[in-house]
């Protein structure tokens, strides 16, 4: 496979945008309920369309209206988001297409997506790619202090039926290499969070999905930095019963994409006492072992960025942060402008820790969602742009069930006159 698998089929942005749209509406829009929540849910997932296609392509002159159009978009998800912490009720609308054929439809995606991330060539998924934030490194080979990959790897990347430009750059080729693994992952979590936790097999299909279909899945299918840490969260969401797995995947999700690191405090708001601290230790401990290694262990940093994962500078965390002179909305404006987003970003970080005090699985999707659209207003780097990094969240929260009896582990104390209550009932 040598060449871009849907650009030869002529399917071009515009294209697959419609293709899309059109996809979505037939299978979960609910015509016998026009005004549900869940159309309303459908139209608001292409708000962010007009931003995104206005940066599609544009490497080096961005329009800085593109990045106010999916500040809009973002902030009407974050309200939704923040709204669906007061919907009890959750009415169950079934997806317009059963089961077997949301699963060949999700396969028959997912697999073009696979084969396309190994056949775009490096500069056409930089251009494709709003959050790209060094397309004009791309093709450049890797700095000194990059150590080559062993002979191994080599090999196996010289052989692999991938574009040439990648066997020329293996450091590019490990990255697509982390975005197919993670692209799978992700659609497999989504799929075992609705078989398991919404308890309903095809709620599982229709997210993943819905997911695939969306055009963000497309314009940013190679991008590494933002697939691994939603796949990890995903992933967490599966194990959120064991508050050590939980936290490692937590941990490692922040140490690759800082816009993650208010989930570390929130999840372990969602936890009760001892789970509380196996999570917050485990997830603080990854986080702070990893920025440690990155400073203190030559090349470690630089191999991290070469397969995608993003800086604490990037995010505009490290001290005398600059915004870039593209691919930010920050660009050209005082950092004293970012203190009060800064500001109320921490205020809605330790506001959703502490309060619902008891969360459920479904809050503690929606509230985790929250925060990551909120993290895209303080971001420096491609801020607004990191659409796949709260996607699935989103879309978990739109079909979820009520999730009122899954809550995190309660103490001891609580859980022995919870049986004491049931056996008095009795």
């Amino acid at each position: 496979m040598r060449t871009t698998l849907v650009a030869d089929l002529g399917v071009g942005p515009e294209v697959w945008l419609f293709l899309t749209i059109l996809g979505c509406l037939t299978i979960f829009f609910k015509f016998s309920r026009f005004w549900s929540i869940r159309n309303l849910d459908i139209l608001l997932l292409f708000a962010l369309v007009p931003g995104m296609m206005m940066l599609v392509g544009q490497v080096n002159a961005q329009p800085w209206t593109a990045y106010l159009f999916l500040f809009m978009g973002t902030f009407l998800w974050l309200g939704r988001c923040l709204i669906d912490l007061g919907l009890t009720r959750r009415p169950l609308l079934e997806p317009n297409l059963n089961a077997a054929g949301l699963a060949c439809l999700s396969i028959g995606v997912l697999a073009l997506f696979v084969g396309e991330t190994v056949s775009l060539s490096v500069r056409e998924g930089s251009a494709r790619n709003p959050a790209d934030t060094k397309p004009e490194k791309t093709n450049q080979e890797p700095g000194p202090a990059l150590a080559a990959p062993s002979a191994p790897v080599t090999k196996i990347i010289e052989n692999a039926p991938i574009e040439p430009t990648l066997k020329s750059n293996p450091h590019q080729a490990l990255a697509r290499i982390i975005a197919c693994i993670a692209q799978l992952g992700l659609v497999v979590g989504l799929v075992i969070v609705g078989w398991t936790h919404f308890e309903r097999p095809i709620s599982g299909l229709a997210v993943a999905t819905c997911y695939l279909l969306l055009p963000y899945s497309r314009f940013a299918l190679v991008d590494s930095a933002q697939l691994l840490p939603a796949a990890l969260i995903v992933t967490a969401l599966v194990f959120y019963k064991k508050p050590i797995v939980a936290g490692l995947l937590i941990g490692f999700s922040a140490a690759w994409m800082p816009a993650s690191i208010g989930l570390v405090p929130l999840w372990t708001g969602f936890y009760r006492g001892r789970g509380a601290l196996k999570f917050g230790a485990v997830a603080g401990g990854m986080l702070l072992a990893s920025i440690l290694v990155g400073i203190f262990v030559p090349g470690t940093s630089n191999w991290a960025i070469a397969l995608g994962a993003r800086t604490l500078s990037e995010a505009g965390f490290w001290p005398n942060s600059e915004p870039p002179e593209s691919h930010s909305f920050w660009s050209g404006i005082d950092m004293s402008y970012r203190l009060p987003v800064w500001i109320g970003y921490l205020a809605l970080v330790a506001s959703t820790t502490f309060w619902p005090a008891e969360k459920n699985l479904g809050q503690l999707i929606s509230t985790s969602a929250a925060l990551l659209l909120a993290s895209q207003f303080w971001y420096l780097a491609a801020g607004g742009t990191l659409v796949l990094l709260y996607l699935p969240l989103v879309i978990l929260m739109m079909f979820r069930p009520n999730l009122a009896h899954r809550r995190g582990l309660i103490p001891r104390m609580r859980a022995r006159e919870t049986d004491s209550s049931v056996v008095a009932s009795a």
